[in-house]
């Protein structure tokens, strides 16, 4: 559990599936070609990717994360298998 990257709400995610972002340890922001061996990933929420996809296809742009990435987690804690 960790908060967002871009709306900050603590959430609960796989760290083997989450979406997360590439940020520039120096800048805070995405990193430069150059520097992305300066940067580290941060999870986003499942609103936070959904709210993105809708403004991608707004400007006719393929969806940036498809599927859902967090569909394996709720199951697991609907079954009581967070552990597993």
């Amino acid at each position: 559990m960790s908060p967002c990257i871009s709306c900050g709400r603590p959430f609960m995610y796989d760290p083997e599936r989450v979406v997360s972002v590439l940020i520039d340890a120096e800048t805070g922001w995405y990193p430069e070609p150059g520097r992305r061996h300066h940067a580290f990933r941060e999870p986003a929420c499942h609103f936070c990717v959904r709210a993105a996809n809708v403004e991608r296809r707004k400007r006719d742009l393929p969806p940036g994360y498809e599927g859902d990435t967090y569909a394996d987690l709720v199951r697991r804690l609907a079954r009581d298998e967070w552990w597993s």
